[in-house]
């Protein structure tokens, strides 16, 4: 048993210098005296004046001795935590009055730590669970607080037993004192098996299966952690009732649980005696007190079949708040009635049914008054209002508010983890409610200027300046929203230039509209040669059906081309007039690390040539679809996802004619796709090195493209600087046309990779794949290559 140390007793203290004081006072009744001097001895580092106002005794007022003035004056410098002892003695008493001396002893300070003992945690993590600086005040209990911080910390790390024994050690330099713990850091132990008794009626796989921290580790669950956490075992004991429960065993509990230690092997069994009850069948639910919402609306949202059996946590999530907000209490919470209750009641019906009644309390519907915004130092308020869903005078939804969160998420100027959904409400009165949103800016604009080597270009290099929240109105402030960029880039000598202007207006006329215009000139002597020199003019809209998700956007592109040697398209100068349109659904919650949402994009891009506008010629279509599934959240915040991405393309000549097909509206894949052309990213390949092959050896480019992604994306940090650590597995291939294409001749690849938001510089990236496939359709495996990535 480890004894807590005990501050010393004051009573003690008073006892003391009321003997001292008797003394000179012993034969005679209390009385006062004048206070003629106050002195303070054994103080190195308090403050002499501080202790004698801290005491209260104050020359030339009156003091009563005996009295309790003075023992309040030892409880005050006693409260202080400062001294390990604290005596007031009367010096001398003369005709002027009284002279007092407060004699104190200062506990030791706190010079540096020193551990013994610690092999599986480090000094620097343990020295933070201390918190101690030099100077800091170390008294024995204050010890004692340090060495049960380091107790827990081990807790936290599965190390249930450890012990943490801490010393007060003097030091070399007079009243500091370094704090020494011995610590005995027990043996990890890991979860050997997991037996379960009494269970007849779902088999003991299914039960450790709901253990989601508590298991054994077969040897082919490599990936799989088996130890064993005493804290986490609890929530699992929870976890398996509510598994039970889930299947309609309502009345299932643990009768005893037996944890058997094997500390040489480092090894607990555990065995769990269950009681499973019987398995309930829901036969009617009823709603009472309902007079907005018909009873057979809310059973339809509550979508729970009778007969079936009583799965307690979908019933729950259907009634109060499930994951798509399709439940009854969100019904409700979107419609103003910010107060409703829905109270579930069950009543059993014999042995295997359950009746349920649920009384619904609407109470008042609420309006917002007022939409609030705080925390915005740059972005203008019109700029996030016009991205919310919740307006002044509207009724109060919840759903509103989580989309507005969403949509703020999804501009990147402000913190993710700073825009939560609590405290956002604050009632006004019985029906009225304010909205205020709380945000935190972060820097958005970015600047590059960089050298690499890529394998397709050689050296290669670019300088760039993006401001993604513009203001053409006001420059040098910014915070209107728009997107101003300039960038020019360059591959080995002249193989690769280019530079491009670009203006982004999002809300045209405070509308949903955008516009945008941008100018370039690129030339690139990579497989091809080719010049172009244009401009592009952009619009685009979101829309309210099907949903507000949905937008459209359209294109037109005026340039002109310069072919000097692409073997599949007609040499010399050529223009192109080609219009282009797009249908997206865009849900995602963030840019830079989404963790709920998906994406999907079709767009088509059709030359005019074949209407006399222009001499290009050529159709294009592309699709996409993005879906994001959060896994896994730490402290409140989404930190594990899965992430699925598909892409396909297809592009054709209006007629018979392919070489009208500029070179660069073909499919190019493998690397990074940071080629700076139609390139599609293959990590574990090349750069530009699948697809067809010309006689010289040379990509072609194809008219048929497909590529497939999986990855498992895990946040290390989301703000300041957002860091996630993947892993993906992809497949993808590149075909001259529909006639040789193969959905199932795909060039597979698997690898780890790493993101980072590196302000103002942008997102950058590393990844190191493994190409399963040859290059070609024969030879050995791409294998092992390492890609930079630049945002993406």
């Amino acid at each position: 048993m480890q004894l807590i140390p005990s501050k010393p007793q004051s009573t003690l203290i008073v006892i003391l210098t009321f003997l001292l004081i008797s003394v000179g006072f012993a034969q005679t009744p209390p009385r006062k005296y004048k206070i003629a001097g106050v002195s303070v001895e054994g103080n190195k580092f308090s403050d002499e004046q501080t202790i004698i106002s801290l005491s209260g005794l104050r020359v030339g007022s009156e003091i009563e001795i005996p009295g309790r003035e003075l023992q309040d004056a030892i409880k005050s410098l006693w409260l202080r935590n400062q001294f390990s002892d604290v005596d007031i003695i009367v010096e001398k008493s003369t005709p002027l009055g009284v002279f007092f001396s407060i004699k104190v002893k200062e506990f030791t300070r706190f010079s540096w730590l020193e551990l013994i003992g610690n092999d599986k945690l480090s000094y620097s993590d343990i020295k933070k669970a201390v918190g101690r600086s030099r100077g800091d005040i170390l008294s024995p209990y204050e010890a004692y607080l340090s060495a049960k911080a380091v107790k827990a910390l081990y807790e936290k790390e599965g190390m249930m037993y450890a012990t943490v024994k801490p010393e007060i050690v003097a030091t070399d330099t007079a009243s500091y004192s370094k704090l020494v713990l011995t610590i005995q850091e027990g043996a990890e132990f890991h979860v050997s098996s997991v037996q379960f008794t009494g269970n007849t009626k779902v088999s003991s796989s299914d039960l450790e299966s709901a253990l989601e921290d508590t298991h054994s580790k077969p040897w082919w669950k490599f990936w799989r952690s088996s130890k064993f956490d005493k804290n986490k075992y609890s929530e699992d004991k929870l976890k398996l009732i509510q598994e039970y429960k889930r299947r309609g065993f309502i009345e299932a509990e643990i009768l005893r649980d037996t944890l058997i230690f094997d500390a040489p092997n480092e090894q607990v069994a555990i065995q769990i005696d269950v009681r499973e009850g019987n398995q309930y069948i829901l036969r009617n639910v009823h709603f009472e007190g309902n007079t907005v919402y018909p009873e057979e609306y809310l059973l339809r949202r509550l979508n729970m079949k009778m007969g079936q059996p009583y799965d307690v946590e979908r019933f729950d999530k259907n009634l109060n708040a499930n994951e798509d907000q399709t439940d009854v209490a969100s019904l409700y919470l979107d419609n103003g009635y910010l107060s409703y209750q829905g109270i579930k009641e069950e009543k059993k019906v014999g042995s295997d049914s359950v009746d349920i009644t649920v009384r619904v309390f609407e109470k008042d519907r609420f309006t917002i008054r007022r939409v609030e915004i705080i925390g915005n130092t740059k972005t203008k308020d019109k700029v996030i209002r016009r991205e919310l869903y919740t307006r002044p005078g509207d009724y109060f939804s919840r759903s509103a508010i989580i989309r507005s969160i969403r949509a703020l998420g999804v501009l990147n100027y402000f913190n993710p983890e700073a825009l939560q959904h609590k405290d956002l409400v604050k009632p006004v009165d019985n029906t009225r409610v304010d909205v205020i949103y709380k945000v935190e800016e972060r820097s958005t604009d970015t600047f590059n200027a960089s050298l690499g080597v890529a394998g397709s270009l050689g050296l290669t290099g670019s300088v760039g300046i993006t401001f993604n929240n513009f203001s053409i109105s006001e420059p040098f402030r910014g915070g209107g929203g728009q997107v101003l960029n300039l960038n020019a880039e360059f591959g080995q000598g002249s193989r690769y230039q280019t530079i491009s202007l670009g203006f982004t207006e999002p809300w045209l006329n405070n509308e949903p509209t955008t516009l945008g215009v941008n100018l370039y000139r690129t030339r690139q002597q990579y497989t091809y040669d080719l010049e172009q020199i244009g401009g592009q003019i952009n619009i685009g809209r979101r829309l309210r059906w099907p949903d507000d998700y949905f937008r459209v956007d359209g294109s037109l592109r005026i340039q002109s081309l310069n072919n000097r040697g692409a073997s599949l398209y007609r040499e010399g100068l050529s223009s192109e007039i080609s219009v282009g349109g797009s249908i997206s659904r865009v849900s995602l919650d963030n840019l830079i690390f989404p963790t709920s949402g998906s994406k999907f994009i079709y767009s088509s891009q059709f030359a005019l040539g074949s209407l006399g506008l222009g001499t290009t010629d050529y159709w294009k279509n592309s699709l996409q679809f993005e879906f994001i599934n959060p896994l896994m959240q730490i402290d409140g915040n989404t930190r594990l996802v899965l992430y699925l991405t598909s892409d396909m393309g297809y592009v054709t000549g209006v007629g018979t004619d392919t070489t009208n097909i500029p070179p660069n509206q073909r499919f190019y894949m493998g690397g990074n796709g940071l080629g700076g052309f139609n390139l599609t990213p293959l990590r574990g390949y090349p750069d530009n090195s699948l697809g067809p092959i010309a006689s010289n050896g040379s990509v072609l480019g194809g008219r048929l493209m497909m590529r497939h992604d999986l990855e498992l994306r895990f946040a290390l940090s989301l703000n300041p600087m957002p860091i996630y650590l993947l892993a993906f597995a992809e497949a993808g291939n590149v075909w001259d046309g529909l006639k040789n294409a193969d959905p199932f001749d795909l060039k597979r690849s698997a690898g780890l990779g790493v993101r980072l938001l590196l302000n103002p510089i942008g997102l950058l990236g590393f990844d190191y794949g493994y190409g399963f496939d040859p290059v070609g359709s024969v030879g050995d495996r791409s294998g092992w290559r390492f890609h930079f990535q630049f945002g993406r």
